[in-house]
């Protein structure tokens, strides 16, 4: 017998030859998985660059600088016929009043917001409302732009007849546009990113200096600035915004349409019983 003789014979047939090292088994990962173990990558995992709001923003918005405007001339014609000469003549051109609200005078709700007080009340507001217009018209399209003003400056005068006093001014209006602005912010936030703060300093000095404006003029309701700020706060929320979508299919939507025909039905309709007042 040979030293080879009691080693077993190999052939094609026989187990693999034993190794040196130990026998690691393998698996593959995969077949380790039930279908339910499998990783996927959801939609809060993924990195997304949210959209700048003051990108592209038109420096002359159209629609926003058509109410300054509006503003503008009947300060003037309030100026010519003696509407400021005294409360009662205030009322006669256009002023919101309780009573004649509830005697079926709805225009007043938006009358008054194209009257102003004094000078200084009316610069303070077209400055206020030439930057808010302009964010609001950028961020919602100017036909959605003008529904939400229409909107804000009856919500605005609505909460200010919890008073019995006489009002008029654009500023209920125009802080319902910078409560949009806060609740388009906050209802897109993950998606929408406002990159120039000093717009919110600008606006929180505005507001105080307003505010206060409201304890000392009694034709200045702060009852009305939170109307529009509620009002404004509401529709900036669900209001579809074009900054997120195609302008020219939002232009073409069925809301877009209602809404800027809404606007305009109400602004008409205002200015056949208002105007004339001015006369």
């Amino acid at each position: 017998m040979t030293p080879d003789d009691d080693a077993p014979e190999w052939g094609p047939n026989s187990p693999p030859a034993p190794t040196d090292s130990a026998e690691v088994e393998t698996t593959p990962l995969t077949s380790s998985l039930d279908d339910d173990d499998v990783l996927t990558i959801s939609d809060d995992m993924i990195h997304r660059e949210r959209i700048d709001l003051e990108a592209g923003m038109n420096a002359f918005p159209p629609a926003t600088i058509l109410i300054i405007l509006a503003c503008i001339a009947v300060f003037g014609r309030q100026l010519q016929i003696g509407s400021l000469d005294s409360v009662q003549r205030l009322v006669e051109t256009g002023a919101m009043q309780r009573e004649a609200v509830l005697d079926g005078e709805f225009w007043r709700l938006i009358s008054a917001a194209f009257m102003h007080a004094s000078p200084d009340h009316l610069i303070g507001n077209m400055l206020m409302l030439f930057i808010l217009g302009m964010a609001c018209e950028h961020a919602f399209g100017w036909r959605s732009f003008l529904f939400l003003y229409t909107a804000c400056c009856a919500t605005g005068f609505s909460l200010a007849m919890t008073t019995p006093l006489p009002t008029v001014g654009a500023s209920g209006a125009i802080f319902g546009l910078g409560g949009a602005v806060i609740g388009l912010a906050l209802a897109h936030r993950s998606k929408i990113e406002v990159r120039d703060h000093r717009v919110g300093i600008a606006l929180a000095i505005w507001s105080i200096y307003t505010l206060g404006l409201g304890l000392l003029s009694p034709m200045v309701s702060n009852s009305c600035h939170l109307g529009g700020l509620l009002g404004g706060l509401a529709l900036g929320a669900v209001l579809p915004p074009a900054v997120l979508v195609d302008r020219r299919e939002q232009a073409r939507s069925t809301s877009s349409r209602v809404q800027m025909t809404a606007a305009l039905a109400v602004l008409l309709s205002t200015s056949f019983s208002f105007l004339p007042r001015l006369h």
